[in-house]
Order: structure tokens, then C-alpha cells, then sequence
């Protein structure tokens, strides 16, 4: 099965993260396995491995430069302070340091949102709180880890049928015990 996934931390792509939304099987799987005792198929262990290193790459911080890209991004839609350009510069490096572990589409929605919704320019806590799909994505790669744990844990393949001869030794024995 191909999966389609988009994996980006560039706040200025177009194309949004998908994740487990581009295979609904898998995303019902890792919404539904409530316990280590789900335990999936070779196949779905397969296709959930394959889906780590998108999600890896979807969990990368943006860039020093990304960060800052994104806030002065929102700065420039509210009136401007009355601060020297060394306080400006401090400020955008506090906020770059304060959301530093975000990745630059997830800020990028953060800050497009807040600009549609926020009178007032936003705290760094407001801006990471807008940042839902980060949460998101750390939720379902620790269920997709846990789901291949259990998997490798406790998966055991159906055993094959019994021959003729098998059942004919099996019905020998329950008879002695009859």
C-alpha cells in the first residue's frame, strides 16, 4: 500500500501535513488501540514503520531563521510599537527561543490563525498554544511506536492447520483420556 504523506517544516509550503488522514485504516487503528494488548498485523506493523520517518520529519523544528520569519510575519499586521530596533530584534528573539521546538507549517497555522482571531499581537504562549497539530503528531508517533512494540511483542503468526494424520493422533489420545 503507497502512502501519500507530506512531511514539512517550511511554514511557507502550501501543501499541508496529512499524516495518518492520507490512510484512514491506519489512522481508524491508532485512534481505536486503546491498550498494549491491540496487538495489528505484519502488514499494518509494516505500513505503520514505514509512516516514522514522515513523522520524524514532520516533528523537526523550524528553522532559526523560519521562526523568525513567522513571527515577524505576524508583527508586521499590528501597529508597530514604539521600541528602538535592538528591543525589536531582542523581542523577536525571544519569541524565536520560545517556540523554538515548533515545527514551521504548525507555526505558520498558529500565527495565520491568531492573526484572523487577535486583536492585540499574541504572547509566545497564545502563538504555542495554536499549536494543536504539534500535539497531534507527538500523540500518534508515540501510538504508532507503541502499536509496532506491541506488535513485536506479542504478534504470533496462526498456527497451520492439522494434517490427517495429526487429527487421527489427536482423536487416538482423547479417546485414552475418555
Amino acid at each position: 500500500m503507497q502512502t501519500a504523506l507530506v512531511a514539512t517544516t517550511d511554514p511557507n509550503r502550501k501543501t499541508p501535513w496529512c499524516g495518518l488522514s492520507a490512510t484512514p485504516k491506519l489512522e481508524k487503528l491508532v485512534a481505536t488501540a486503546e491498550t498494549f494488548r491491540d496487538v495489528c498485523s505484519p502488514d499494518e506493523r509494516q505500513q505503520l514503520a514505514a509512516l516514522i520517518p514522515a513523522y520524524e520529519a514532520a516533528l523537526e523544528p523550524a528553522s532559526r531563521e523560519g521562526c523568525r520569519r513567522a513571527i515577524g510575519k505576524l508583527a508586521l499586521a499590528y501597529p508597530a510599537a514604539k521600541v528602538s530596533d535592538a528591543e525589536a530584534e531582542a523581542r523577536l528573539e525571544l519569541y524565536a527561543d520560545a517556540l523554538s521546538d515548533v515545527p514551521g507549517d504548525v507555526l505558520a497555522m498558529a500565527c495565520a490563525a491568531l492573526l484572523r482571531e487577535s486583536k492585540f499581537f499574541p504572547a509566545a504562549a497564545e502563538i504555542r498554544a495554536k499549536c494543536a497539530p504539534l500535539a497531534r503528531r507527538q500523540w500518534e508517533l508515540s501510538k504508532i511506536r507503541a502499536l509496532i512494540a506491541t506488535h513485536d511483542r506479542n504478534w504470533r503468526p496462526e498456527p497451520a492447520p492439522l494434517t490427517d494424520d495429526e487429527r487421527a493422533e489427536v482423536a487416538a489420545i482423547a479417546k485414552r483420556f475418555a
